[in-house]
């Protein structure tokens, strides 16, 4: 059965667009991008682009995001610009197989004079209407442009929401537009407030593998152990790749449910690669783990 197609491009882009006017908190001035380079161009031939085309691919969905480029202009007195890095990957679609094309991107944004950076990153499918390398390469060309789209308003929210205190983040994880729910998200997993932790473990039941794995890494960067038994239940029936990127991701939270299951996969799992995985993360965990406090004699 072939896959349903997407709502047309305009249309996606036209809902990322609105996003920002519906911010519940003050809006800055539009941030000032300095410079954009691309760190990882995977899949460039299936597009049939040279690192010049993805940058100006790049910087007109950060101009429709609401970024000011910079260009040949100086930088204006008192204003901090942000440089702008762009790893891409483009999986072209099979239509013989009814399989959709993919493309990946992750931002890293770094204002000048900071040593904190932001990593935003999208993916999204498009199906070809056939093998043709027309088609094949338009599908690619779209997903690129929506996931770019995604990324840049996504950028825009949380440069926007960065300076806000806590509360106006958790008020932004119920607004109707998913570039500010997941920059909230984003920043309070930073942040290891206990409002992301409900989101992400909704996050967790998608089928997407995509959302998935950017979910994982953003309930390790939030350290809640209690969402390790759901991290485990929403690896089940996944690939193995997936399970030993998981193992780690347990072992970075931490915690006894955590080591329990670590010894199990490590002792029991059908796959020596994902039990010589489990074996390496439970040793990082027990090296991190703080020795028990001796009792007064």
């Amino acid at each position: 059965m072939k896959p349903a197609s997407a709502p047309s491009t305009c249309v996606r882009l036209l809902a990322f667009a609105s996003a920002l006017a519906l911010v519940a908190c003050p809006k800055s001035d539009k941030p000032l991008v300095q410079r954009t380079e691309i760190d990882v161009f995977e899949g460039r031939e299936v597009v049939r682009w040279e690192a010049p085309q993805l940058v100006a691919r790049l910087e007109s969905a950060l101009g429709r995001a609401g970024f000011s480029l910079l260009g040949d202009r100086p930088i204006p007195n008192g204003v901090k610009p942000w440089r702008i890095s762009i790893a891409a990957r483009i999986d072209e679609p099979d239509p013989a197989e009814e399989l959709p094309g993919s493309a990946t991107v992750v931002l890293s944004l770094r204002q000048k004079g900071s040593a904190d950076s932001f990593d935003v990153d999208a993916s999204e499918q498009t199906a070809a209407d056939s093998n043709s390398v027309e088609d094949v390469q338009a599908a690619s060309v779209k997903a690129l442009d929506l996931s770019l789209a995604e990324a840049a308003h996504e950028a825009r929210a949380t440069i926007d929401l960065q300076a806000q205190p806590d509360e106006p983040l958790v008020k932004a994880l119920s607004s109707s537009e998913a570039p500010v729910r997941s920059a909230a998200l984003r920043l309070l997993a930073r942040r290891r407030h206990s409002a992301a932790l409900p989101a992400l473990l909704e996050r967790l039941k998608e089928e997407d593998l995509s959302v998935l794995r950017r979910t994982i890494g953003l309930l390790v960067e939030l350290k809640d152990q209690k969402a390790v038994p759901a991290i485990i239940e929403a690896s089940r029936g996944r690939n193995l790749v997936v399970q030993r990127e998981v193992v780690f991701a347990i072992a970075a939270i931490g915690g006894d449910e955590a080591e329990a299951y670590l010894d199990v996969v490590a002792t029991g799992h059908d796959d020596p690669l994902v039990r010589s995985s489990a074996e390496k993360a439970l040793s990082e965990l027990k090296s991190h783990k703080p020795a028990p406090k001796e009792l007064p004699k």
